[in-house]
């Protein structure tokens, strides 16, 4: 849904947005319009600069949101939650939000953290959802999202038109938390398709097979996936290794996942070796790296040389 779109919802109050990073801040963009918006963010001169460009108020601390009747969430990971939510210190974001605002984390946050924040703010008459998010940074800017939410029937139905503004496709997956576990084990079986994909195409190279010849196929084959369908044309087949998402969020996620696989008990032989996989290759990367560093490590490891794109 675009701008425009999201701007012909009904008003929903005050909508609160923290966390203006890459994703956030082309997010909060889709909802202006429909609702006074308070946003914030750790870089004071972002959020001024943000809240100029949409028309909304740049909150000065976390005070600013004590008419929020929504608050979204959209940090680095659960430790950030937890002191924005609840240790910040000014005294967290709950103490002042009124009785009936409901808190959504849009973030890739630990799934039993999320349960514990919901149990916390049910104390004080607050909602907590969790609605992880996926398509990366392009598809925040286009408002195609896919949005996996963790919520009561009655809660999900009340913040789905908000959340509809920045997703195409918007899921209620279960409970609270549910978002958060479904994230996790998305991004553990597309990181996981992704090193086999490297495995695999580096094979195939050092065969003799022409990469961009074998991407053609796979793709239109029963090897196809996300990952041949977009990663490899943008980031993998030109060598530009830039896809969009950081190696260290998929290990982050990755992280994530084999901690709920932990909880449950069941036995897994590929997810164990992918996460040693994500975990070599997060420690060895620079900062910053893409994803598809990942794919870049497997080929030098293989022998192969940096080719031309063209």
């Amino acid at each position: 849904m675009s701008e425009s779109q999201g701007s012909a919802q009904p008003a929903w109050g005050t909508i609160g947005f923290i966390g203006l990073g890459a994703m956030g801040s082309r997010m909060v963009r889709h909802i202006r319009g429909a609702a006074r918006i308070v946003v914030h963010d750790a870089d004071a001169a972002r959020t001024r600069d943000l809240a100029a460009q949409i028309g909304a108020q740049a909150a000065t601390g976390l005070h600013d949101f004590a008419d929020a009747d929504i608050v979204i969430l959209m940090l680095p990971d659960s430790a950030v939650v937890d002191r924005v939510f609840r240790t910040d210190p000014a005294g967290g974001l709950l103490p002042v939000l009124k009785p009936g605002a409901r808190v959504i984390d849009m973030g890739s946050s630990t799934p039993t953290n999320t349960v514990e924040n919901a149990a916390i703010a049910a104390q004080r008459s607050v909602h907590f959802i969790d609605a992880p998010v996926s398509g990366g940074v392009g598809g925040a800017e286009a408002a195609s999202l896919a949005i996996m939410v963790g919520a009561s029937p009655d809660t999900f139905e009340s913040v789905k038109p908000v959340l509809q503004c920045m997703g195409a496709k918007v899921i209620r997956a279960g409970e609270v938390g549910s978002g958060h576990a479904v994230k996790a084990l998305n991004n553990l079986l597309g990181a996981t398709i992704l090193a086999a994909s490297a495995e695999v195409f580096a094979v195939g190279e050092k065969f003799g097979l022409d990469p961009a010849v074998m991407h053609s196929i796979v793709d239109a084959s029963s090897g196809g996936s996300f990952m041949s369908n977009r990663v490899w044309p943008k980031a993998v087949l030109p060598q530009s290794w830039d896809f969009g998402f950081a190696l260290a969020l998929m290990n982050k996620d990755v992280g994530i996942a084999m901690s709920l696989i932990e909880s449950t008990g069941v036995q897994t032989v590929l997810s164990q070796a992918n996460a040693q996989i994500w975990a070599e290759a997060h420690a060895q990367a620079a900062q910053g790296a893409d994803m598809t560093e990942v794919v870049r490590r497997m080929r030098l490891v293989a022998g192969l040389a940096p080719r031309s794109s063209s």
